[in-house]
C-alpha cells in the first residue's frame, strides 16, 4: 500500500496542473467578450448608417472590412455596395467612413468601383493609399490607385486623379467577397 500512495498523490497533482491550465483566465475572456462586442456594434452602426444614406434603396447588400486607414488607432469602414440601386455596367459603390464622433462621416464615396479593394504601405495627406478594381462601362480595366487629397479618395477611380498601377497591397475585401443582406425597415410594420 506505501508504493500506491504516492503513485495517486503524483497522480492527483498532475492531475490539478491540468485542470488549472485548462481554464482560461478572466480578464481575457472579458477582453475578447468586450472587443467581440464592440465589433458588434460598430456593424450595427455602419449598418444604421446605409439605412440613412439609403432611404429609397430597396436591398442593400454590402460587405465590410476595417483598416486604420489615417493611422490614429481607430479603424476606418470599408464598405462596397452591391445591387441594382447601386451598380451599373461599370461597377458598383465603395465607401470609406471614419467616425465623428458618435456618427460617420464618408472620406470616400466612389462609384463604379469593384473587388478587390486593398490598402497601400504609402499614404497620402496622412491615410494609406488605397486601390479598387475597375472594369466594364465602356473604359480600362485594371486597378486604381486612389490617394486622400486632405478631405477624401477620389469619387470616380477611373479618372484622374486616379491612376492605373500594377495589382498590390493588402487585401481588405476579396474579389469573390460574401455580401451581407440588409432590408430597410418598413414605416408602420409590426416589430417583431
Amino acid at each position: 500500500m506505501k508504493v500506491l500512495a504516492p503513485a495517486t498523490a503524483v497522480l492527483a497533482l498532475s492531475l490539478a496542473a491540468c485542470q488549472q491550465a485548462e481554464v482560461p483566465a478572466e480578464p481575457e475572456a472579458e477582453a475578447t467578450e468586450e472587443a467581440s462586442s464592440q465589433a458588434a456594434t460598430a456593424e450595427e452602426d455602419i449598418r444604421h448608417f446605409l439605412l440613412q444614406e439609403y432611404p429609397d434603396a430597396p436591398t442593400i447588400n454590402y460587405a465590410l472590412a476595417w483598416s486604420d486607414l489615417d493611422g490614429d488607432g481607430a479603424d476606418e469602414a470599408i464598405v462596397h455596395v452591391a445591387g441594382p440601386y447601386f451598380c451599373g455596367s461599370g461597377g458598383c459603390n465603395t465607401l470609406v467612413l471614419t467616425a465623428a464622433g458618435p456618427m460617420w462621416r464618408k472620406v470616400a464615396d466612389m462609384t463604379v468601383s469593384r473587388t478587390p479593394v486593398t490598402v497601400m504601405d504609402g499614404a497620402t495627406n496622412g491615410w494609406k493609399d488605397i486601390t479598387v478594381a475597375v472594369a466594364g462601362g465602356g473604359g480600362p480595366s485594371g486597378t486604381a490607385l486612389l490617394r486622400f487629397d486632405g478631405e477624401a479618395y477620389p469619387g470616380n477611380p477611373t479618372v484622374p486623379p486616379a491612376e492605373m498601377v500594377e495589382a498590390g497591397g493588402t487585401v481588405l475585401l476579396a474579389e469573390d467577397v460574401e455580401f451581407t443582406t440588409l432590408e430597410p425597415e418598413m414605416e408602420g410594420a409590426p416589430e417583431q
